[in-house]
Order: C-alpha cells, then structure tokens, then sequence
C-alpha cells in the first residue's frame, strides 16, 4: 500500500496524509510501519486519539514504557505520560515539563534497556509557541567529516537521568530532594554503544546524549566534552534540524535512536497539554539500544 505523504523538509520526515489512527486497516498500518523503519519522524494531523487508543495503536510497534515518574503517569492508562502545565483543583501539577526549554537529548538513554520509539499526541497547544525540534542524528552520522567519525566508531558512552541541574526532573522536583533521590535511586547510570545500526535498513546512526552524558569511554571528561562539542557543531546544521509548530490535534512519532529533540520555552500562563506513550522497538526492525539488556 502507498501512502499519501508529503515532506516536512527536503531532508527527513514525512506528514502522512488521509490516515486515522483510530481506525487503522492492517495494510496502513504495515505501510506507516515500514515508513517509520525508513524514517525517524512522522506526522498526523488533525487526530482525535483517546487514551485508550493511543496506547491501542502505540502497542501494535511493540511493547509499551511505564515512566520511573509516578508524577506523569495518567491514572487510567499507565503507559502514558502526560507533559503540560496544567494543574489539579488541589494545585499539584497534573504532569510534568513545564514551560521551560529543554535541550537536546534522547529520551531514556538514561536506561540500560530503552524505549526508543515515542508516539506524543498534542492535545491543547500554545498557538505558536513552546516549537519542538528535532535533529537527524542518521544523516549527521552519515555526512560526518572522516575523523570525527573514527572517534565515535567501537565506543561506548555512559549516561545518566537528572544529573545536571538544569535538567527535567530536577527542575520539576525543585525543593523537593526526597523525590529526587527516590528518582536517583531508580535510575543508575547506563552505557551504549555511541554508533548504532538498524539491521533491517543498514541505517547507523548517533547514540549520544549532549547533555546526558557522563563520560565516554577511553576518554578524559575533558576530552569527552570536546567530542560532545564537535558531535553537536556538527549534528546542529540546518539540513539536520526539523522545528515544528504544533497545532491540537498533532500527533509526532520519532525514534529516539536516530534523532535528538528539544523544546522552546512558552508563557507559562498558555495552557498545554500532551500525551506520550513510549515503545520498546523490535530489534529485528529498528536501531534498538542494548536489546539483549534486562
């Protein structure tokens, strides 16, 4: 089957046209399936998933994250992690993220054994603001200057979840050191292979976190920073970076394992909401992180 698509840029990622995820045929479904193997980021607009239906359709590309954070959770579907500003009649946060910018990085390289696939649907969005995007690490992987690749190739790097202080959780978890720890706690440090390759398409790209990283193998934590650096002068071309604005009704699917992301901070007082389901990919069909791990 052929799907109906057009490019959101000349260089990666595809809106997918005429398609509802709520009511998928299998011969569609195997078609954005195999896109998604092809390409990191894809786009639906205008959709009306439910809860129930985003883990439905999230499920049908394998098995679903539940987020070491009790706090985003939904209450009735645990594999979804609500990301807003919103907050509950007693004044608690409904989520988590809030407004401010968030750097570039790959979702839960944190974790020996990562979910790799994110499907993020957008239900309430600030017109305009708080832009979401996302950088190729395939085609950075693939056009990168000879040197600079010996460097990565045969490399491990390891990663930790929160260890900055500018990070996501310790932002969220602000004055509140027991849940931070309680967080620490959870999620040691994990190391992966910094080159990845999809086994399926022959595909290999970037696996390493600009601000997640702490350390790389073989390498001094000065000379780690200055491979980061140069990774990341790199991977930041414009031919690489996708930025979308987001309207209600968007529904993102990217893979982690061939794309970092980043947010734009928005006015805090634009309400925003979205939901996000998190997939543990097939290895046998994506460039999955240590898929033998526990």
């Amino acid at each position: 089957m052929q799907l109906k698509k057009r490019p959101l840029k000349d260089t990666f990622g595809y809106e997918v046209l005429d398609v509802d995820l709520a009511d998928l045929d299998d011969a569609t479904f195997d078609a954005i399936y195999k896109l998604w193997q092809e390409e990191p980021l894809l786009l639906f607009r205008r959709q009306s998933l439910s809860e129930r239906q985003q883990v439905e359709y999230s499920k049908r590309f394998g098995d679903l994250d539940i987020l070491v954070r009790d706090d985003m959770i939904s209450p009735e579907h645990p594999e979804i992690i609500y990301i807003t500003t919103l907050k509950r009649a007693d004044g608690t946060a409904m989520g988590g993220l809030g407004n401010y910018e968030i750097y570039w990085h790959h979702d839960q390289i944190y974790r020996q054994r990562p979910a790799s696939g994110s499907v993020f649907c957008a239900i309430e969005m600030p017109e305009g603001e708080g832009q979401t995007s996302f950088c190729n690490t395939k085609l950075g992987y693939d056009t990168m200057p000879d040197n600079l690749r010996k460097q990565l190739d045969g490399r491990r790097a390891t990663a930790k979840y929160g260890m900055k202080k500018e990070s996501t959780t310790q932002r969220d978890f602000q004055g509140r050191p027991e849940e931070m720890k309680k967080i620490d706690e959870k999620t040691p440090p994990a190391t992966h292979d910094i080159v990845l390759e999809n086994p399926a398409t022959g595909q290999k790209s970037i696996y390493l976190d600009p601000n997640k990283t702490l350390g790389i193998e073989g390498l001094s934590d000065a000379e780690t920073q200055e491979l980061i650096d140069a990774v990341q002068a790199h991977m930041l071309q414009d031919d690489f970076v996708y930025a979308h604005t987001w309207r209600n009704g968007d529904v993102i699917m990217w893979d982690n394992a061939r794309l970092w992301h980043r947010r734009e901070a928005f006015d805090v007082n634009r309400p925003r909401f979205a939901r996000r389901t998190t997939i543990f990919l097939r290895p046998e069909d994506f460039a999955v992180p240590e898929p033998d791990a526990a």
